[in-house]
């Protein structure tokens, strides 16, 4: 006869891995058997397997009864009975919050995604750009194809081989708990030793092993498809999760057996895809096929993640924090990521193809436009050169941001170097790597930074411990002195390349003197010995700081007589300087990079930099954002450096700046007391910069336009491809609801469709020559060829430029001045007409 003890189910979020797993601990101590049935579905787990607890299906308030039965139930009863009634209401947390809706300022959802029967799911977009592909599902073991998964297998020995390994495993797990203090890592490090030590993981185990010629890999991989399917199965999203921690439990396992050969699993991505997975390694990401891998979706994935930054500098759009991303059914399917809008569409309409294939070509028309900026300086429009440089972390981006037309690599980051191998890289290794980077910059100057690991940043061969504040802790040079031996290799490395190129040496986190000048001291007796033994170098090399901790902006003066220039860590600076973590989203306000404290600070960094005559850049996120690029050149920045996608962005952004504005630009943010204030007045001044109403770049000559729709959406493009527009879409919705109230054919051929948005940034008036007339509803039912499209700004709506919009509809009536208009044939004669008729 079984003991029995009913109860409810208190956990938010039902008996997930976590409290199985404490359940399962408890249980595993006695010799009786322990039986939980969850009486709303009637199904019994075993109470000493965490996978046949949350294979349960416990939900909250679910009714649950515990059976107990065998030699010493009385006192399992009496311990289960107490846990369950005192201890494992508190085993577990509230749901998280669902993640929140892109805030950045894009476009609404589309029209044509409203009114789509299309799947549309939500996340963050962290890379801009719209790709389209199949979808390659990265979710499920990989295990490679020199890992064979059937064969002629002595059955006992790969039980004992299994067996022994999965012994390993659970001392893995637990030396593992002992190094870490956080209390997350080791709830989850429990968890994962539950599932290496379950009894009933292990039984199907063995059972797979029993089938003809099935490996211990085989059965692994049988092991992982058998527990994931009936988690995946769950309601619960939380135990849908826990199926990751089985994945990672049998990768594990694998490489306990198979070694470096089970971490190393080809991805074949089809000719266009779109890789979909919860995370993914920065080695990872560089063993994908880039030229067919169009988009990238990650469950979790930081801003700043490396991967999330290597996909930036090969422009993956890119999107993060899609819910229940684990349990999707998406792999094959056809998809549409938009990078702008953080959309995943799946389950598309022609009207979805269409809408997006335009999309793309309007992309690549801006991209085309930017494109004559390439082999300019970074100048701004009054003559102020501010170098464009690029953020990459390998050779092979190296020769895509000087495609791009970097005049210099600002920030080269080494740590990707470091990553996903089992030792560090040796000298050879390094040197042919900064040399081949070198070699790509010619004369051009390349900031190479030393190894910034450690922290948040951890590598499995240091054996650094695990840390409460990782963001706050041992990283980069603070961690060079423990490991003084990786810190040489690296710096001979880079004073051997020193010779074959413009190579300048970057520190991170530099806090105090101290550190400066004991890596001087390292690079200055490396350099003696590449001296002593001939080997060629650049004795005058530069060697500077990455200002991220603000400590180091307020000993600058001391910094400068050791260093010899500065590069600002936007990023980290922030974080720090606003102590707040910049991966909590409840902090979003305090990390707006337009707050008027870290602007002062930025300013107060450059004027002491530019006082002791020395060279400072700023190679954070910061540079890439189209607010902050006219204060950072007000500030009087020397260089901006950002990722790969935004250089040519970027110096056209800079073209359209006058140096003057700007420096009158910083100058009144620095006395605004918040950031909306500093962001109302960058918009007030961007206004006021761009080009006149009328301009060459707004002259379309010959455009092959078969309908009206095609018209207007051609002009509205331009507005977008020349930088007047961020929100294209919006202009256009404005344009129509014009159009639904009245026809603006204004007969003779011509139209003046018109509206006023603050979707265009500056008021502009956009001309079209149809290679073919279209019907436009005119007044005389005649078709138009001649389209004088006007966009103007909300604000601008009763000033001069409404004039312009009267003097032009009675020029247009006028037979001589439309005849001038149709001859002309150069858009810049034909602006110049158009001037003196309607600004005279």
């Amino acid at each position: 006869m079984s003991l029995e003890f009913n109860f409810v189910c208190p956990l938010p979020n039902g008996v997930h891995a976590r409290p199985a797993s404490a359940f399962e601990e408890i249980a595993r101590a006695f010799g009786a058997e322990v039986v939980l049935t969850n009486s709303r579905t009637g199904r019994a787990a075993n109470g000493k397997s965490v996978l046949a607890i949350v294979g349960a299906d416990i939900r909250k308030n679910d009714p649950c009864l515990m059976k107990i039965s065998g030699p010493d139930e009385a006192e399992a009863m009496a311990v289960l009975s107490g846990f369950l009634t005192r201890e494992f209401p508190h085993c577990d947390d509230a749901l998280p919050p669902a993640p929140a809706r892109s805030s950045n300022g894009k476009s609404p959802l589309p029209p044509v995604l409203r009114e789509t029967s299309a799947t549309v799911r939500h996340g963050l977009p962290v890379v801009s750009g719209i790709g389209q592909g199949e979808v390659v599902q990265i979710c499920g073991l990989q295990v490679p194809a020199s890992i064979p998964l059937t064969g002629d297998v002595d059955l006992a020995a790969e039980i004992r081989t299994v067996d022994a390994a999965l012994t390993s495993l659970v001392d893995h797990y637990e030396e593992r708990m002992t190094r870490h203090t956080s209390q997350l890592e080791r709830d989850l490090l429990k968890a994962h030793r539950s599932v290496a030590r379950d009894p009933e993981f292990r039984a199907k185990l063995h059972e797979s092993l029993r089938q003809p010629g099935r490996t211990a890999a085989g059965a692994i991989a049988d092991a992982e498809a058998h527990f994931t399917s009936i988690l995946a199965a769950s309601d619960s999203l939380l135990l849908r999760e826990r199926a990751l921690d089985v994945r990672d439990v049998c990768s594990q396992l694998l490489r306990q057996i198979h070694g470096k050969q089970a971490g190393a699993a080809e991805v074949k991505l089809p000719e266009t895809a779109i890789v979909v997975a919860e995370t993914l390694t920065p080695g990872q990401f560089l063993r994908l096929d880039r030229s067919r891998l169009k988009g990238l979706v990650l469950g979790h994935a930081g801003t700043t993640s490396h991967t999330v930054i290597l996909a930036r500098s090969f422009g993956i759009p890119t999107l993060t924090g899609i819910p229940e991303l684990a349990s999707a059914r998406l792999h094959g399917r056809e998809a549409i990521l938009d990078g702008d809008a953080g959309l995943l569409v799946t389950d598309l309409t022609e009207s979805i193809r269409k809408y997006y294939g335009k999309e793309q070509k309007r992309l690549a028309a801006r991209r085309g436009y930017q494109r004559r900026f390439i082999h300019q300086p970074g100048m701004t429009s009054d003559g102020h050169h501010v170098e464009v440089a690029g953020n990459v972390a390998t050779a092979e981006e190296a020769a895509a941001v000087f495609a791009e037309g970097a005049e210099g690599i600002g920030l080269l980051r080494t740590e990707i170097l470091f990553l996903d191998r089992d030792m560090p890289p040796d000298e050879a290794e390094q040197f042919e790597e900064y040399q081949s980077i070198l070699r790509e910059a010619g004369d051009r100057p390349v900031i190479i930074r030393t190894v910034d690991i450690g922290g948040d940043k951890p590598l499995p061969y240091l054996k650094l411990p695990s840390e409460e504040n990782p963001f706050l802790g041992y990283r980069a040079v603070r961690i060079y002195p423990e490991f003084e031996s990786l810190f040489r290799t690296q710096i001979r490395a880079l004073v051997r390349a020193s010779a074959h190129g413009t190579l300048k040496v970057m520190i991170p986190m530099v806090t105090s003197m101290d550190e400066v000048r004991w890596v001087r001291r390292i690079i200055q007796e490396e350099q003696a010995r590449c001296a002593s033994q001939g080997i060629a170098f650049n004795p005058r090399m530069p060697v500077g700081a990455m200002i991220e901790v603000p400590a180091a902006a307020f000993l600058l003066d001391k910094l400068c007589q050791e260093l010899d220039f500065f590069s600002i860590g936007s990023n980290d600076l922030l974080q720090y300087f606003a102590a707040a973590d910049r991966a909590n989203p409840r902090l979003t306000r305090l990390q707006n990079r337009l707050q008027p404290a870290f602007l002062r600070l930025l300013k107060k960094i450059v004027d002491d930099v530019h006082a002791a005559g020395k060279w400072v850049g700023i190679c954070g996120e910061m540079g890439a954002q189209a607010p902050c690029m006219p204060l950072l050149v007000g500030f009087g920045v020397d260089e901006i450096s950002v990722a790969t996608t935004a250089v040519m962005a970027l110096k056209a952004e800079l073209a359209s700046w006058p140096a003057a504005a700007c420096r009158e630009l910083a100058a009144e943010a620095l006395n605004r007391e918040t950031a909306d204030e500093v962001m109302a007045l960058t918009e007030q001044h961007a206004t006021r910069r761009l080009a006149p109403l009328i301009a060459p770049e707004l002259v379309l000559l010959d455009a092959d336009c078969a309908t009206k729709e095609d018209a207007i959406e051609h002009a509205v493009n331009q507005l977008y491809v020349v930088g007047r527009s961020e929100h294209p879409n919006l202009l256009e919705q404005a344009i129509w609801q014009r159009e639904a109230a009245y026809s603006t054919g204004f007969g003779h051929g011509f139209a003046i469709p018109h509206c006023k948005s603050d979707a265009v940034l500056k008021s502009s008036l956009v001309i079209l020559k149809l290679r073919t007339p279209v019907d436009w509803g005119s007044l005389d039912h005649q078709p138009v060829n001649f389209i004088i499209l006007m966009a103007i700004r909300e604000e601008e709506q009763a000033n001069a430029h409404m004039k312009i919009l009267s003097r032009l509809a009675r020029k247009v009536m006028d037979e001589g001045f439309r005849a001038e208009l149709v001859q002309a044939n150069e858009p810049g004669a034909l602006c110049a007409f158009l001037r003196s008729n309607l600004e005279a």
